[in-house]
């Protein structure tokens, strides 16, 4: 397959997205060519007739839980988060015109949401005899244009890469190694990286010392990996994937998990007319789930977008890095202006607020929207909690629990994880948490979702 892939120097002005970002307009204008090849599903908007939406806020565990999900064949998935495409069609912040992520109805490019999503949207593939290489290099390249949007990479190279990569693996075998699909995309990682320098794969979804092990030389980054970030780092590894049908979309339960989406669910529901809107609440303890904010904010992760006013945000901004005054993490949450001058703590316990407070909101105003409420503690407790919730989440689905029961019962392996997952762990940063935690805000909202008003008791 060939594809003659944009000159990304040549940014073009009139894009139609609303957008004045010229990396943006490189972005749209490459994958409108690449779509060319990748084609959607025909009217993707009105072929989706059951849509489930993950709602929860940044670091609530939606990543652990839709890989979960995607062991069921009669489920539907995009690749990743929706992140990129939102940006690119200027359904977030700053690009939507509104003062946070917060939109009521339909904005932006709707055409381009739709074909972008509909070109997405489809299952994993786990046999490895039955992947289609010529469609995974065209994700690959999907992938690598919205991290690295100003890299002049073309189909034809991509192609050339993968076929280098599943040639290394052909010495030992797909069947020995571990993962073959892990191999290949760490080799295509390592094959970027050498080609262009620009390029850091330790902001990929990959662990450090895999990086050490193909790129030893590779320094550590610091601050965000371009001008303009339209996918959050950590960054998606591609991975075979079995795009749908038209008839796959009209008959199955399509699945979204993009955190940003519980200040878009009106939006969402006014996107797919033809659908019927569920809801999974992802809870977790606010202990946990506020220092997790605070740990990806000093991460290397995570960055969203700069801003205009200069940040003084306590524990976070520092002369030493000289991001941390104009670059914010994660989302903007309704008055997020009014947090540029306060402690992180703060900043990380409004945005989890107001998350749960949007999703409640929301519920609230539509009250035909069929909901569950899952514990993300349950889904990493015990071996009892773990079935049980699964058990209450397969029924509610309408799918076969035997599709989630036997990763469930071994426990999932973390993804996107700063640190690795258990109870408890946020007791560590308590002293510094203390105020947040005390809070009533946070005190109400916890007792909202069923958590006790006494610390010592949450998970």
């Amino acid at each position: 397959m060939r594809s003659r892939q944009a000159d990304p120097t040549d940014a073009g002005t009139d894009v139609g997205d609303g957008s004045h970002d010229p990396v943006i307009a490189v972005a749209r204008r490459r994958l409108d060519e690449l779509r060319t090849v990748r084609a959607p599903v025909d009217d993707f908007r009105t072929a989706v007739r059951d849509l489930v939406v993950i709602a929860s806020p940044f670091r609530g565990g939606t990543t652990l839980l839709t890989e979960l999900l995607r062991g069921a064949p009669d489920l539907l998935h995009f690749q990743a988060e929706m992140q990129p495409i939102l940006r690119l069609a200027g359904w977030t912040y700053p690009d939507n015109g509104a003062e946070s992520e917060r939109i009521t109805g339909l904005t932006g490019d709707i055409a381009f949401l739709e074909k972008e999503l509909g070109s997405d949207v489809g299952n994993p593939v786990h046999d490895w005899n039955s992947v289609d290489w010529s469609r995974y290099a065209q994700d690959v390249l999907w992938r690598w244009i919205v991290q690295w949007p100003m890299q002049p990479l073309t189909l034809v190279e991509v192609e050339d890469m993968l076929a280098e990569a599943l040639g290394e693996l052909a010495v030992d075998g797909p069947g020995r190694g571990g993962d073959p699909a892990r191999a290949v995309g760490l080799a295509l990682l390592r094959m970027l990286a050498n080609r262009y320098k620009e390029v850091n794969p330790y902001y990929a979804d990959v662990s450090p010392a895999e990086i050490g092990t193909i790129l030893p030389d590779l320094p550590r980054p610091h601050g965000p990996h371009g001008d303009t970030v339209i996918e959050f780092a950590p960054l998606a590894v591609p991975r075979p994937w079995q795009h749908a049908t038209r008839q796959d979309v009209e008959s199955r339960t399509v699945i979204t998990k993009t955190p940003v989406n519980v200040y878009k669910m009106e939006a969402l529901r006014a996107l797919f007319p033809e659908a019927r809107i569920r809801v999974v609440h992802l809870t977790r303890n606010p202990g946990a789930a506020i220092s997790s904010y605070r740990e990806a904010w000093l991460s290397p992760w995570f960055f969203n977008a700069k801003v205009s006013t200069p940040l003084d945000i306590a524990g976070y901004t520092e002369p030493g890095r000289p991001w941390s005054r104009d670059w914010w993490k994660l989302d903007f949450p309704p008055g997020w202006q009014d947090l540029v001058r306060s402690p992180l703590e703060e900043v990380c316990a409004r945005q989890w607020c107001a998350s749960h407070t949007a999703i409640f909101e929301y519920l609230d105003r539509n009250k035909d929207i069929d909901v569950i409420r899952l514990a993300y503690e349950d889904l990493i407790g015990t071996e009892s909690e773990r079935t049980r919730a699964i058990d209450l989440l397969a029924d509610w689905l309408g799918t076969d629990r035997k599709h989630f029961l036997e990763p469930a019962v071994r426990g999932m392996a973390p993804m996107n994880s700063i640190t690795l997952p258990k109870r408890a762990k946020w007791h560590r940063n308590y002293e510094v948490l203390r105020p947040v935690l005390h809070s009533e805000d946070v005190m109400s909202m916890a007792a909202d979702m069923g958590y006790p008003r006494d610390l010592a008791d949450w998970p």
